[in-house]
């Protein structure tokens, strides 16, 4: 790695993402987790604890009123009645609410931007951990082609402005990545994987799927370390981010009787994620539609909660056992969407806002796809540009592939990081910015094409 170049990445990754952050911070996506996960955070503050606001009115209607403008408030600007109630955290895990709290202390006030603001230095480091593993895979000008592949890829750049833990997820996804190259080079030292356990570790308090990811790549070294010593390096890397989760499982244990690993809403995710397509069994992609069918039939269930799972769990059973034909079509749709028209937001409002889509266009004026490039010809260079861009990156990587196909046994633990997240999110529930972690890889693999 060259300094130069590292600091010109770093550079070229803060010019893409300022003005992201300067223009749309306020921007509503995925608003109701993060001012959910932003209550919490203020109810730590506050003296309240680990708990999610509930109530009262006053609280609620506010999460509508930014969902009917399309901006987010400030968690400042919501009541804070002592009185209000609350229920402990579940639904989520609680790194992303703890780092809130972290920023908000000493910046006084409960506002998003300072968090975004770190979150935009964060995912201008990025490039440089794409830069260091593409190096040492395929040398300095592969390197450099995956850092500034990562530096101006627009999802990932708007992902980090994002007030929300999925930042989080790519940044550590990609210690990860590099630390596996890393450890290549040097013949996968046991303490190696000691220090990806740790990234995995700090990973799975933000989110959950980091606890699948050391067991993926363990298992993908078996062809070049056989079975004992991968697992071996695996039990080390997964070991330490269960040893992690010790003290939230007996917190766990201690609220719902349950030591609970990591969080709730598994069932709950499935179940929504079969109403991505159409289905005979009622699942809808909507949380209140889900909520208030259960509810009719169990009064007094508590939303997100480990019973509210326990009751989605026998539909998600039955599903599967019963419709085989639906799951092969859900996955085939799944992959479609997520490695061909994975539909990221690039943070470029023409061509994101409803109003001036194509089909907004036609129903206004009935004209066609000539009339709409000369009426919106940002939002028309940009949907062709993410039509194209959807499966360069994974065509790339497979052709990499291909081309490095001599060094496949070297290259097994990365597609095991790809791999993890691509299932988790093909089986569970698909949703684009879920398979960024995965596109790193691609990335990765794209260089060595050249």
């Amino acid at each position: 790695m060259k300094p130069g170049r590292a600091a010109l990445l770093v550079l070229l990754a803060l010019a893409v993402r300022t003005p992201i952050l300067m223009t749309q911070h306020d921007d509503y996506a995925s608003g109701g987790i993060t001012t959910t996960l932003g209550l919490v955070a203020r109810n730590l503050l506050e003296g309240r604890g680990l708990v999610e606001t509930t109530g009262p009115d006053a609280i609620l209607a506010l999460y509508d009123r930014q969902q009917a403008e399309g901006r987010l408030i400030d968690i400042q600007d919501f009541p804070d009645p002592p009185d209000q109630p609350t229920k402990p955290l579940i639904q989520r895990m609680p790194g992303y609410p703890f780092f809130l709290a972290i920023v908000w202390r000493p910046a006084g006030g409960y506002r998003y931007f300072p968090a975004q603001a770190i979150q935009v230095l964060l995912g201008s480091l990025l490039p440089l951990l794409l830069y260091a593993a593409g190096g040492r895979l395929f040398g300095e000008d592969a390197g450099l082609l995956a850092g500034g592949i990562t530096a101006l890829n627009p999802p990932m750049a708007w992902l980090s402005v994002v007030p929300l833990y999925d930042g989080w997820v790519l940044f550590g996804a990609g210690v990860i990545v590099w630390l596996l190259v890393r450890s290549d080079g040097r013949g996968h030292p046991v303490a190696d994987w000691a220090w990806l356990g740790l990234a995995a570790a700090a990973g799975v308090y933000f989110k959950s799927t980091f606890l699948i990811v050391p067991a993926a790549a363990a298992a993908a070294l078996v062809p070049r370390l056989g079975p004992r010593r991968a697992a071996v390096r695996g039990a080390v890397a997964l070991g330490i981010p269960l040893l992690a989760l010790l003290p939230w499982a007996a917190r766990n244990e201690r609220i719902f009787h349950r030591p609970i690993l990591t969080n709730t809403f598994f069932w709950a995710t499935v179940w929504e994620g079969f109403g991505e397509i159409d289905n005979d069994f009622g699942a809808v992609l909507d949380d209140r539609a889900t909520f208030a069918a259960v509810s009719a039939e169990n009064p007094g269930v508590v939303y997100a909660s480990p019973e509210y799972d326990d009751l989605l769990r026998p539909r998600v059973l039955q599903a599967v056992g019963s419709r085989p034909a639906f799951l092969v079509r859900l996955v085939l749709h799944r992959l479609a969407r997520g490695l061909l028209f994975p539909d990221d937001r690039w943070g470029v409002p023409a061509a994101e806002d409803a109003g001036r889509s194509y089909a907004a266009f036609r129903a206004r004026t009935g004209g066609g796809p000539v009339a709409y490039a000369a009426a919106e010809p940002l939002a028309a260079a940009v949907k062709v540009i993410k039509l194209l861009w959807g499966p360069a990156l994974p065509g790339l990587a497979v052709l990499g592939l291909w081309k490095r196909r001599d060094r496949w046994l070297e290259l097994l633990p990365l597609l095991g990081v790809a791999a993890s997240y691509l299932a988790t999110t093909v089986l569970l529930h698909m949703e684009a910015r879920y398979l960024l972690p995965a596109s790193l890889v691609w990335t990765l693999l794209a260089a060595g094409c050249f």
